[in-house]
């Protein structure tokens, strides 16, 4: 089966941003705080390098089978029930992510704004939303993100505001309890930022495929920048001790953001969670289209468009069933999610790399790197 339309490279890179930004910028902060208390924001760093790392080698394995899927060549490198078997993790922990995004954004917006409406009706709204979006095709859910990203440095724009309660001294005392707890702190935004590795289901799609590197890093370094914005500006206007107990603390720190002198720019923060709910949809639009390729892949149809709306319904009521409470998903959020990301996108990655490199696997007609980017193949 063969996805429709093709996109640049530049275009995946915001793909790429899209499938991590919202819930890492959301809910990631408290995680690290709570295991690196004021030096979290040094966790950052180490999760960079991380990213950094998960997207040279999922880069380096994309390219030697250009034309396939992670899915597709699967098979070739590990046999046909090895195969099978991985390509069917990959589209499990897609899908997982895309219930676990749900659920995420119908807690906050039913503890947050609309307490009396049950949480199933954001559920239900959003996964429609994704549904249409995937049924339109790679070309199109790529637009959608472009737009958005158009308005996304408006976050930046409403944290300048923050700058003036910011304490130097909620830093302090810097490692106060030696490297350890840093290293705690990095495996939660580690976890988020090796999703980064789904340029292996986007290559194929890819028509100057010579720049995936580059920009697939320069998608690590933009989350990355704007988590340490997000972090760092938290921790120094309300202090670690606060970030750690709070649930949604960028929720909270959006709506400390006011301009006294214009009473009508008072309510900043809901431009915010305007930006945050596209946000959140295309975060479950981007792990939805993966899914939903890597099934349509496995499968081997022709289409996967006929059971995009059945699948949706099937996530929705997994997102529904799989956590009791708002305290069993933010428990997920810190001892399970990291782990399965970074075991599925970078450990088995690795595997897979490995494998080829051992055995020479790769695709002759186009070797890592080369330039080729025909007439008809330009850029989305």
């Amino acid at each position: 089966m063969r996805e429709e339309g093709r996109i640049s490279a530049f275009t995946a890179m915001v793909y790429q941003v899209a499938i991590v930004l919202a819930t890492a910028v959301f809910f990631v902060p408290s995680i690290m705080v709570t295991k690196a208390r004021q030096d979290a924001w040094l966790s950052g760093f180490l999760a960079c390098l991380f990213g950094f790392l998960v997207v040279f080698i999922a880069t380096r394995l994309a390219l030697r089978f250009p034309e396939e899927t992670v899915v597709e060549y699967a098979p070739r490198l590990l046999g046909k029930f090895g195969g099978k078997l991985v390509g069917f993790i990959y589209t499990f922990y897609f899908f997982y992510g895309g219930y676990y995004v749900m659920r995420q954004f119908g807690e906050l917006m039913a503890t947050a704004y609309y307490p009396h409406t049950p949480i199933i009706v954001f559920i239900v709204v959003l996964g429609l939303l994704a549904c249409y979006v995937t049924y339109l095709g790679l070309e199109v859910l790529c637009r959608v993100i472009l737009v958005w990203g158009v308005f996304a440095p408006v976050f930046l724009l409403l944290l300048l505001l923050l700058v003036k309660d910011i304490q130097v001294t909620r830093f302090l005392p810097l490692m106060e309890f030696g490297i350890g707890p840093v290293i705690c702190g990095t495996i939660a935004p580690a976890g988020w930022l090796a999703q980064m590795a789904v340029v292996f289901m986007l290559v194929p799609f890819i028509s100057d495929r010579w720049r995936v590197l580059r920009t697939s890093l320069t998608a690590v370094l933009s989350v990355f920048f704007l988590g340490e914005v997000v972090l760092v500006t938290a921790i120094g206007a309300m202090g670690a001790e606060t970030v750690s107990r709070l649930l949604f603390p960028a929720f909270t720190l959006f709506r400390r953001v006011h301009v006294a002198s214009l009473p009508v720019l008072d309510r900043l923060d809901a431009i915010f969670m305007m930006l945050w709910m596209g946000g959140m949809f295309l975060n479950l639009a981007t792990f939805f289209h993966a899914g939903m390729l890597g099934l349509g892949q496995w499968l081997g149809l022709k289409s996967y468009r006929p059971l995009i709306f059945p699948v949706g319904a099937l996530l929705a009521a997994l997102s529904i069933q799989s956590w009791d409470s708002v305290t069993e998903l933010a428990d997920f959020s810190v001892h399970i999610f990291p782990y399965m990301a970074i075991l599925v996108n970078f450990l088995l990655t690795v595997l897979l790399l490995f494998v080829a490199l051992v055995r020479k696997e790769a695709q002759g007609q186009n070797k890592v790197g080369e330039r080729r980017a025909p007439a008809a193949d330009k850029k989305a």
